[in-house]
C-alpha cells in the first residue's frame, strides 16, 4: 500500500481532505496543514509562506516521520508546493495528481484581481480583496454555484491564517513570472504516473488551464468532472477517491 501525501490550496485547510482520505482504504494518507495555517504561528519571515518554502517545510516534516517515497496528491496552492517537492526530492515521489491548480507564469489574471500588481493601487487592492470577508466569499463562488453549502470558515480561518493567504495571493500576482517559471518547469520534468483532475465549473481557473497543465506532465492523465467548480476535495471526494486509487495502482 502507498503513503499519500495531499496537500490543500488558499483558501484552504488540510481538513478539506478528509472526505477523500476516508475513502482511500488501506493506504496510508497524510495531510499537512501548511505553514501559517491551522492555528500555527506565523513564521519571522513572510516568505515562508511560499511554495519553495512549503516544500521545504514538508520534507522535513516527512524526515521527522520516517517517511521514505510517496505519492503526491495536491489542491490549488498545493500544486506549486507539490511542484517544489518533485524538484528538490523526485527519487522519494511515486505518483502525482493535481487538482485545479496553476501551472504557468502566463495565465491571465482578470480583473479585480489584476489591479494588485499596479503600482499605487495594489496595496489598497489587496487589502480590499484578500481580507477575510472577500476570502470568505471567494470559497462561496468557488463551486460555482451561488449556494454551495461549502463552509468557508475553517478554510479562511484564524487572522494568522487570513494573513497567510493574503501574503500568497498578493506575492503570487505581483511575482508570477519568478515564482512559476520552476512550478512549470518542475512539472513539465515529471516522470511518474500522473493526473490532473478538474471541474467544468471551475470560475477561477478554466478548463482551458487544466488542459494545458495535463499537456505539459509527461503522460498526465486528464479527468474533467462534470457540474463541479474549484474545490474539488469537498465537492467530488468519492470521485477523486477512485481517481487517486487507480492512479496508485498504475506504476
Amino acid at each position: 500500500m502507498a503513503t499519500v501525501v495531499m496537500l490543500h490550496g488558499i483558501p484552504g485547510s488540510a481538513t478539506i481532505w478528509d472526505a477523500v482520505r476516508s475513502r482511500l482504504g488501506a493506504h496510508t494518507t497524510i495531510a499537512p496543514m501548511l505553514r501559517g495555517f491551522g492555528g500555527d504561528a506565523p513564521p519571522a519571515d513572510p516568505e515562508e509562506y511560499l511554495a519553495a518554502a512549503q516544500a521545504e517545510c514538508i520534507l522535513r516534516g516527512l524526515d521527522r516521520q520516517g517517511v521514505g517515497r510517496f505519492a503526491l496528491v495536491a489542491h490549488d496552492f498545493g500544486g506549486p508546493v507539490a511542484a517544489h517537492l518533485l524538484a528538490r526530492a523526485p527519487e522519494r515521489v511515486t505518483h502525482l495528481a493535481v487538482f485545479a491548480t496553476n501551472a504557468f507564469p502566463d495565465t491571465p489574471i482578470p480583473f479585480p484581481l489584476s489591479l494588485v500588481p499596479v503600482r499605487g493601487v495594489g496595496p489598497l487592492a489587496q487589502r480590499i480583496l484578500f481580507s477575510p470577508w472577500a476570502l470568505r466569499q471567494l470559497v462561496r463562488r468557488g463551486t460555482g454555484r451561488p449556494n454551495p453549502g461549502l463552509d468557508p470558515v475553517p478554510l479562511v480561518g484564524d487572522r494568522t491564517q487570513a494573513h497567510a493567504i493574503n501574503y500568497i495571493f498578493g506575492e503570487s500576482l505581483r511575482r508570477i513570472e519568478s515564482l512559476y517559471v520552476p512550478v512549470r518547469d518542475a512539472l513539465a520534468a515529471v516522470s511518474v504516473p500522473a493526473l490532473v483532475g478538474w471541474g467544468d465549473r471551475d470560475p477561477l481557473f478554466s478548463v482551458d488551464v487544466g488542459r494545458r497543465t495535463a499537456d505539459i506532465i509527461p503522460g498526465a492523465q486528464f479527468r474533467l468532472y462534470p457540474d463541479a467548480g474549484h474545490f474539488l476535495p469537498a465537492e467530488r471526494p468519492a470521485q477523486l477517491a477512485a481517481d487517486i486509487t487507480a492512479l496508485l495502482g498504475d506504476s
